[in-house]
């Protein structure tokens, strides 16, 4: 069979089944022949009957064999030979293996010396040990499953009793208390853990500074990658161009405009690039900076440098320079025309009062350019006399409608003027300036039997200058430019009148010196209302 043959072939497997079975045999054995030399021949037969496998063999120490419950004991041959037979007699007991020619079988042997000098043999063949294996197969089976189930349960309620203290574990803790095999790891995890807090709490810092610079400069600032996808934009950028989350976008998503796309495609080529960019009546400068991380080109960085009053103001130096040319060179070339009449002796005698009256005039004029011109030049350098005074505002309104009633009269126009009497403290040269300007104004525009009403009032924060007129109006385009330096809504009316184009520029600049402001309003043809608030 399969089975003996294994145990054949494994020695020590043999000889532990050969002692098991020895060691049963030999206590039914034990007692069969307690029967069977106090019974007799009875007896004999009942261990005959009961020991079915079993074989069992007493020897004589002449090697004769006396019982044998499988076959006849006269029959059988002399023992002596039998080394478990000659172990038992020399040691008192003996064991071996061999093939039995009685039983044609491998058997097991297992001898021991009694008493009365006689050797007791037991045998049991490999077939037997087989069967009596294959009987407790099932046994064996239920064995191992009820031991991995036990090993299951018990595995698992010990992983669970390890493992809940290092689930328990809080890394959180200053001290954590585990078992001594873990302290190390845990040492090493805290360790790690406070350098990666350092590093976090670090990287959190110079995140938060330069979150905190970009998100407090004036300046808009893109970062791109090298596809020009929009990796950061300041509040700066988000403003100039009024599109939310604009990281994750490209910047073809955020403007169309033909020169910038073009400066970001040479930018993202690996050059540098610039141009001035204007948007929403802002003027910017924009740099564009290519990325390099290792040689390799990683992304752009845009800078938009806001220059909207720098553009303006530079405009409107170039605009004040050529106006200037011009306003001068037209009182100067009436003088110089009129100046060489009279040195080359073309005019007659009786036009030479005429001619003088004129140069006087162009000179006033000249003069009044000047004048005006200085004056904003110092409001311009701030070099403007911070001298202020207490003095009555309604007083001084009255001294510059004295002054202008004579023009006012000649051009049939009547000056009122209203409201509080109250005193201010402000520099009054210039609040002198800003009513002559506004009232002189009220006259020079005005119609034929028209009218300038001056009211004033005085507030918690703001003194109040009302200066209307019934006059010609303005024109509801050039409202808004009638503040620029030699602007004029109509220029023939004011080269007729005399007037600069610098009147209400000075107006705004001593309202703004004195921390207030300017509005005006007006219609044509149903006249003017300008209102200068000055700070009390």
């Amino acid at each position: 069979m399969r089975i003996a043959g294994l145990l054949e072939g494994e020695q020590l497997r043999n000889r532990i089944f050969g002692y098991m079975c020895i060691n049963i045999l030999l206590t039914v054995t034990l007692l069969a022949l307690f029967a069977f030399y106090a019974i007799g021949s009875r007896a004999e037969e009942q261990v005959k009957t009961g020991l079915k496998n079993e074989r069992v063999t007493i020897v004589t120490q002449t090697g004769d064999v006396i019982f044998d419950n499988y076959a006849k004991a006269e029959e059988m041959d002399n023992h002596l030979n039998r080394s478990e037979v000659i172990d038992a007699i020399n040691t008192g007991r003996g064991e071996s293996k061999r093939f039995s020619e009685t039983m044609s079988q491998t058997t097991y042997y297992y001898a021991m010396k009694l008493e009365d000098g006689n050797i007791l043999r037991l045998s049991y063949t490999a077939d037997h040990i087989s069967s009596e294996v294959q009987k407790f197969i099932p046994q064996l089976i239920f064995a191992a499953l009820a031991s991995l189930v036990v090993a299951f349960l018990a595995a698992a309620s010990l992983t669970k009793k390890i493992i809940k203290p290092i689930n328990n574990i809080d890394l959180t803790a200053p001290e954590i208390d585990t078992y001594d095999e873990l302290s190390p790891f845990v040492r090493e995890i805290n360790r790690q853990k406070q350098l990666v807090g350092e590093y976090v709490a670090s990287l959190e810092k110079r995140a938060n500074t330069m979150n905190d610079i970009t998100g407090n400069m004036k300046e808009g600032l893109i970062l791109t990658g090298p596809g020009g996808e929009i990796i950061f934009a300041n509040q700066s950028a988000v403003k100039i161009f009024r599109v939310n989350e604009m990281p994750g976008k490209n910047i073809l998503e955020v403007s169309r405009d033909v020169e910038l796309l073009h400066n970001m495609k040479i930018c993202l080529s690996g050059k540098n690039a610039e141009m001035v960019f204007t948007i929403r009546g802002k003027t910017y400068n924009i740099f564009f900076n290519p990325v390099y991380e290792n040689e390799i080109l990683n992304g752009a960085v845009v800078l938009f440098l806001d220059i909207t009053e720098k553009f303006y103001s530079e405009k409107q130096r170039k605009e004040f320079s050529a106006n200037v040319s011009h306003e001068l060179k037209t009182p100067l070339t009436t003088i110089y025309g009129l100046t060489e009449m009279l040195i080359n002796g073309i005019a007659k005698k009786e036009d030479t009062k005429d001619f003088a009256q004129k140069i006087s005039a162009q000179t006033k004029r000249l003069i009044s350019i000047v004048d005006d011109i200085i004056k904003l030049s110092e409001f311009d350098e701030d070099s403007v006399k911070a001298e202020k005074s207490v003095f009555n505002l309604k007083n001084l309104a009255q001294t510059v409608i004295e002054n202008l009633k004579s023009k006012a009269a000649g051009k049939n126009v009547t000056l009122n003027l209203t409201g509080e009497s109250f005193e201010i403290t402000a520099n009054e040269h210039m609040i002198d300036e800003m009513l002559f300007n506004l009232i002189d104004n009220g006259i020079n525009y005005n119609t034929d039997g028209g009218s300038v009403n001056v009211d004033l009032k005085q507030g918690k924060d703001f003194c109040e200058i009302r200066v209307s007129d019934t006059g010609i109006g303005i024109a509801e385009e050039h409202l808004s430019r009638v503040f620029e330096r030699f602007y004029r809504a109509d220029k023939s009316r004011s080269k007729k009148t005399g007037g600069t184009g610098l009147g209400l520029s000075i107006v705004k600049h001593a309202a703004e010196y004195h921390k207030g402001r300017v509005e005006i309003s007006s219609r044509e043809k149903e006249g003017t209302t300008v209102v200068c608030y000055i700070a009390a």
